[in-house]
């Protein structure tokens, strides 16, 4: 494909005042999600999983009741009830009836256990060996604790807001570089630069970490519904209405560990270290690269090392906010098969004049990276993206 030789966009370059700017408004969301997930929905979690080492004894239900509560969305409930239940020889009166004091839609559910727990029932309930005054009647996961999923997105949401905002920079991009078109500065910048070990885009370490924490936050959550939809067994409508609506949920967990094992296993692949003669090229400037693989390189099938531009444009479609990116110019540095696929090698590239530079601005970027596609026989391929920065042509 013919590289571009017009400007992508006009735009402002991003600052540091407004990578601050969405670094917080990210970080609102996750200390927001954060804080309703721990006070609303971790601590009753922890009560349950503390609970399972609670006694069983008898009680007495003294009175139950649907609590009916309105506001300008429409009415929710909660079951309030009293029991009376003995322990140790002493006599006890307990009023909750699950650990998450939440209300919430559904009357009918909600009715079906008061008229289950009359007045006047005997049932089983659960004391703290260590505080007899602690007792509960369901000591389990509810459907309520359907609510921690949606704090649980705003902590995704806002996490990754803030790593993407705080990282979408330039790499060996200085601020004066990315700040002024002064084609002086442009001149020192290429002038002054100095051959560099390319760091790539994302390790694949940090990859790996993302997609395990990823995996083990949103699966433990979702064993917590598992486990007690499994203990509980067939209980009508609700319990396949609860399992409809996990299956999703545990579809998207099972998909996280699938990618995080792929990523384990592409951690053993051989790396390439890419080695560049300058950190910062011109337009139509010639750019050396030396690369050498760490690893066995008889493990190799293929490898394929390429210098790509590409576009990406961010804007809002109807309530989405969509990111398209477009590569605009290709260049192949070296293409091998095995079994002549070298451990080290070199080639000379030259950057198209006419192309595009390095580009960073609120709703627009072009990037340069060099790209090393690696395929491994039988095992997964590996990606690494390493990043360049070209400057406009200065003379």
């Amino acid at each position: 494909m013919a590289p571009i030789t017009r400007p992508v966009s006009t735009a402002a370059p991003k600052t540091a005042t407004a990578r601050a700017a969405g670094t917080l408004l990210f970080g609102v969301f996750f200390l927001a999600g954060l804080a309703f997930f721990v006070f609303i929905v971790g601590r009753p979690l922890l009560h349950v999983v503390q609970a399972r080492q609670w006694r069983s004894t008898s009680c007495e239900i003294i009175s139950s009741r649907v609590h009916s509560s309105q506001d300008s969305d429409g009415s929710t409930y909660r079951v309030e009830m009293t029991y009376r239940y003995s322990f140790d020889g002493r006599t006890y009166v307990g009023n909750r009836y699950e650990f998450l004091n939440l209300s919430t839609s559904g009357y009918r559910g909600k009715a079906a256990i008061v008229a289950r727990l009359a007045p006047g029932t005997r049932t089983a309930c659960w004391v703290n060996p260590a505080d007899a005054r602690e007792s509960v009647i369901e000591r389990g996961v509810t459907l309520g604790f359907l609510f921690g999923l949606i704090p649980l997105l705003f902590i995704l949401i806002g996490g990754a807001g803030m790593y993407s905002t705080a990282v979408g920079r330039l790499p060996f991009a200085s601020a004066a570089l990315v700040a002024t078109t002064s084609e002086e500065t442009y001149a020192k910048a290429v002038r002054d630069a100095e051959p560099a070990t390319l760091r790539p885009a994302t390790a694949r370490g940090v990859k790996l970490a993302t997609l395990v924490s990823l995996s083990v936050i949103w699966n433990a959550f979702v064993a917590v519904f598992l486990y007690s939809l499994l203990s509980r067994g067939p209980r009508g409508g609700v319990t396949w209405f609860f399992a409809i609506f996990l299956t999703p949920f545990i579809i998207a967990g099972i998909v996280l560990v699938v990618l995080a094992l792929r990523q384990a296993l592409e951690m053993s692949n051989p790396r390439a270290i890419v080695t560049v003669n300058r950190s910062v090229v011109a337009l139509g400037d010639d750019l050396r690269v030396e690369w050498s693989i760490e690893g066995s390189v008889r493990r190799l099938t293929g490898m394929r090392i390429t210098l790509e531009a590409r576009e990406e444009a961010t804007y809002t479609r109807g309530t989405d906010r969509v990111t398209e990116k477009n590569v605009f110019t290709t260049i192949v540095v070296a293409n091998q098969t095995a079994p002549a696929i070298a451990g080290t090698g070199s080639a000379t590239v030259r950057i198209p004049a006419d192309s595009m530079h390095s580009f960073t601005a609120r709703h627009n970027k072009v990037k340069w990276a060099l790209r090393v596609r690696s395929e491994v026989s039988r095992w997964p391929d590996s990606d690494d993206e390493f990043p360049v920065t070209v400057a406009p042509r200065y003379r």
